[in-house]
Parts: C-alpha cells; structure tokens; sequence
C-alpha cells in the first residue's frame, strides 16, 4: 500500500482556493441576497476598515480588481446608494470613496454573515490552526503577489439555476 496523494492532493494550489471561493461567495451570497449587493462584499468591508479614505485605487490595488472592473463596481455601489464619491481635494483627477449611512446600516448583518460562515468553514480547526491558516494565506499572497503573471480576470456570476 502506497501513500500516494490523492487525485484532490495533487491539484495545483490555485485550484483549490477557486474552488473555495466559489463555494465561499456562493454560501455568502445565497444568505445576503436581500441586500442587493452582489459578490461586492470585500469593497464594502475594505472601506469601513480603511485608517484613511479610500481611493479607487487603493481598493483596486488592495483587492487585486483591474481599473475597469473596479469602476463597473464603484458604480454599482454607488447606484445602489451604499458608497458616495467625494472630490480629493489633494488630487482633483481622484475621488475619496465613502461608505453612506445606508452602508453603515447593513455592514452589521453583513459582518455577521461573514463571521457565521467563517465558522462553518472552519469547523474542524481550533482557534490556533484558524489564526495559522489566515497567516498562511496572507503569506502565500505575498509570496505570490511579486511574481511575473499575467493579467486573470475572474468574475464569480450567479448561476440562474441554483445547484447544491
């Protein structure tokens, strides 16, 4: 008897973590449908923790979202009343982008969501392998995060029939 890895063992790491992300954003979004947010959790997330105001471009290069793909959701949000664009006044060509009161009403239910999920992710693991496996990933993205790549785009989109 061999310990050979399994097929899932010997799939590359990207894989895993799409794979992950998918089931991840999909749980997420199923229970926060009524919000009317779409997968546009992180930006909501990243701006009310943000030390400073957030420009476009931090949240695009914070995120890893391309300069395009970061404008359709900056409008979005926008449209849905949750973020408002203010002038920088240090740099009249960007905008300061501000979470609005209706914003601040959701982020607690969504916070909640998040934490609830999290949870069921990681049931298995106790609170030290949960910090480890967070600290893993951040250290993976920054290993990851100074190599040559080519540009990906990945676009999570709800499928119309909902498959378990």
């Amino acid at each position: 008897m061999t310990n050979k890895p399994s097929i899932k063992q010997q799939m590359p790491l990207g894989r895993h973590l799409a794979i992950l992300t998918k089931m991840y954003y999909g749980a997420l979004s199923k229970q926060l449908e009524h919000l009317e947010i779409e997968k546009h959790y992180s930006v909501l997330v990243l701006i009310e923790n943000s030390e400073h105001p957030c420009t476009q471009q931090f949240i695009s290069d914070t995120l890893k979202i391309d300069k395009a793909s970061m404008v359709s959701v900056i409008d979005y949000l926008s449209g849905k009343k949750l973020i408002k664009r203010t002038n920088n006044p240090a740099d009249r060509r960007a905008y300061w982008i501000e979470l609005t009161p209706k914003a601040h009403l959701i982020m607690p239910e969504l916070h909640e969501k998040i934490n609830e999920l999290n949870k069921v992710a990681l049931k298995g693991l106790n609170k030290t392998q949960a910090i480890e496996f967070n600290k893993a990933l951040c250290l993976i993205s920054e290993n990851l995060d100074n190599l040559p790549s080519d540009r990906v785009i990945i676009n999570f989109k709800k499928v119309k029939k909902n498959i378990k």
